[in-house]
């Protein structure tokens, strides 16, 4: 999966950093912030649901603006929802609607689609996506718990049955144990599908499948420069760092 020259699943992960902010201002300084540290990351990630309270008409003007400033480099758009560990209030009809006028409006590369909306919804941004021609991560967010290994690998299938080019799971462990079945369902499921893997263990005890995860098959990697995202994120530089460690 090339991008702009970014080869997503060879080599070591790809560094995503994600914008945060919630104005034109404030992603002004992020997008300065990383521009000034090219070289640490590979893929942006627009956290939209950070300004989910503009209008759509500024929602759609800021992501273009985004777009347009970091041009040179993949983009992801994301909207993440207060189920899945967001800010975003909308609901299941407006993320439709959402994303659906993202991809008719703005020229981004990969655009993550939660999972476990409504079927129809999720088939219909799949297919739009397709037509498109922009990349799909179909994913699933939980930060109350890791499912059984087996859940794991069903929804992966699942994932890679309705249509996901890249299928991203993010769990918070409980215990090492969690942490090892994660990785485990990464590795089964990059040798079992013809698509690209992602699987974090989300906080402090999860942080290898950050620094690790490509061993195990995941393609992508999410840190920071300026703000986090999550809980666990490492900053850019220091995943740049510590993944040559495994090359």
């Amino acid at each position: 999966m090339n991008i702009k020259g970014v080869e997503i699943g060879a080599g070591q992960p790809k560094v995503v950093v994600s914008f945060t902010n919630h104005s034109k201002e404030t992603i002004d300084e992020e997008i300065e912030s990383a521009l000034s540290h090219q070289g640490i990351f590979d893929i942006v990630e627009i956290r939209s649901d950070a300004f989910d309270a503009l209008s759509h008409e500024e929602h759609i003007k800021l992501v273009n603006h985004i777009v347009d400033e970091m041009k040179d480099y993949p983009i992801i758009y994301t909207y993440r929802t207060l189920n899945e560990g967001g800010k975003g209030q909308k609901t299941a009809a407006e993320y439709e609607s959402l994303l659906n006028a993202v991809l008719e409006q703005c020229s981004v590369d990969i655009i993550d689609i939660e999972f476990f909306k409504y079927e129809d919804i999720v088939d219909n941004l799949v297919q739009k996506a397709k037509e498109k021609g922009v990349g799909v991560i179909l994913s699933q967010h939980d930060f109350k718990d890791t499912p059984h290994f087996d859940e794991m690998m069903a929804t992966y299938m699942n994932m890679y049955e309705r249509g996901g080019d890249i299928l991203k799971l993010a769990y918070k462990p409980s215990d090492g144990r969690d942490v090892l079945s994660v990785l485990s369902a990464v590795h089964d499921a990059r040798e079992k599908f013809n698509c690209q893997i992602v699987g974090i263990a989300m906080g402090e005890m999860g942080r290898i499948t950050r620094l690790a995860g490509g061993v195990f098959g995941s393609c992508l990697t999410y840190g920071y420069i300026s703000h986090k995202a999550a809980p666990g994120q490492v900053h850019a530089e220091v995943l740049k760092e510590n993944l040559k460690i495994f090359e």
